[in-house]
């Protein structure tokens, strides 16, 4: 264990830098028989100890031993799979979880698998801290340990993603299309047959390419595998911890239904409090009109969501969302009349104005984005069958 404890302030270093700093990282390993270490070495955050599959989730590196070349780094920022060898390394595992720790034990990967299992028979902690912030994600689940997502870093993210890629695609905001259609459109993209289908597919690859990535995921328990299982095939929001070559999925409860409704039971009403700052609303889109027929003010109200957690919340228990009113600045004719009498996910800002001296003289919502509720289902709808199983990725 002592050799062990010796290469501790190595991989610290390589977690930091992000850079191997042993004389050479191995290189990916392809063999069709899988492989198999008799030595290894992981160091990192002991993330959760799940007693009913006798598993650690351990987020760090792994380094193998090969005779010919010593030590090498086979992963880094990766949440592994650690499974005690006796009782007494799990009650270990199990007490260290949010600690730091050295294992020491074999090492077997299989082809075709994305994940590994590295058997722990020895165990120490380490007094080295680990940060692992909290991640949310939404994406489309294609198996229980892999999802196609982007990150929601902040609340208006899911319109904001959502709304580019349905300017890039030029997707309807003004009525639900069809099954039919939507096949039709998301064939275009998958596999185009002329130079408009084409450019399409290009645009909208080069839309996906922004935020989207194809993530290998393990899951905390058992529940959150049902999560996902549940969710297999379409969207879903995640909720976890992330990593650099796989992601920690901690619970999955909401997919398309908990949106489906949430859009249903939002309703008007409410005033607008004295705050600021970013914001996403589903809200009922009001436009007021001159005598001419000129739109001269244009009024939001409905659920206001200004944290990811509070957005997640608002969907899983519509009654809890915050029913706020605000007078919507930032828009064009077009966009007005087009949002105009409809509900709509909305991205932006609460903006307060002050006087000198602090007063209050002015609030309102300053909109970066828009989907209409049949633009956001038509882009769902279209980039489900774009996306996984043998689509864009």
């Amino acid at each position: 264990m002592r050799k062990l404890l010796l290469l501790v302030p190595l991989l610290v270093g390589f977690l930091i830098t992000g850079t191997p700093i042993f004389p050479a990282a191995a290189q990916p390993y392809q063999d069709p028989n899988g492989v198999y270490y008799k030595q290894a070495h992981v160091f990192g955050k002991v993330v959760t100890f799940d007693t009913q599959r006798n598993l650690a989730i351990i987020f760090g590196s792994i380094y193998v031993y090969e005779p010919n070349s010593g030590w090498q780094l086979v992963d880094s920022r990766k949440f592994h799979l650690v499974t005690p060898v006796n009782y007494q390394i799990g009650d270990s595992l199990a007490g260290a979880v949010n600690k730091t720790v050295a294992v020491e034990g074999p090492y077997q990967a299989w082809p075709g698998q994305k994940e590994e299992v590295i058997e722990a028979h020895k165990v120490e902690i380490a007094d080295y801290p680990i940060e692992t912030p909290p991640w949310y994600a939404f994406g489309k689940t294609v198996t229980t340990d892999h999802i196609v997502k982007f990150n929601l870093s902040q609340v208006t993210d899911l319109v904001d993603v959502l709304a580019g890629l349905q300017k890039a695609a030029g997707i309807r905001q003004d009525m639900r299309l069809t099954p039919e259609e939507v096949s039709r459109l998301a064939g275009e993209i998958t596999n185009p047959s002329d130079d408009a289908g084409r450019s399409l597919a290009g645009r909208m690859r080069s839309e996906l390419a922004k935020s989207w990535n194809d993530k290998w995921v393990v899951t905390k328990d058992n529940a959150a595998t049902n999560d996902l299982r549940v969710g297999v095939g379409g969207w879903q929001f995640y909720e976890g911890l992330l990593g650099y070559n796989n992601s920690y999925i901690e619970k999955a409860p909401l997919v398309r239904k908990n949106l489906d409704s949430f859009m249903e039971a939002i309703h008007p009403g409410g005033g607008a409090p004295e705050e600021e700052g970013p914001a996403a609303m589903y809200a009922l889109v009001q436009a007021e009109r001159d005598k001419y027929g000129k739109i001269i003010k244009v009024t939001v109200s409905g659920a206001l969501m200004d944290t990811v957690p509070g957005l997640l919340q608002a969907i899983a228990d519509p009654s809890s969302a915050h029913i706020e009113t605000w007078r919507l600045e930032g828009w064009t004719e077009k966009e007005a009349a087009e949002m105009d009498g409809r509900y709509c996910w909305l991205s932006g800002s609460r903006v307060l104005v002050r006087d000198e001296k602090g007063n209050l003289k002015d609030q309102y919502f300053s909109l970066r984005n828009y989907l209409t509720r049949d633009g956001f289902n038509n882009t769902l709808d279209i980039t489900r069958n774009v996306i996984g199983e043998g689509g864009v990725f």
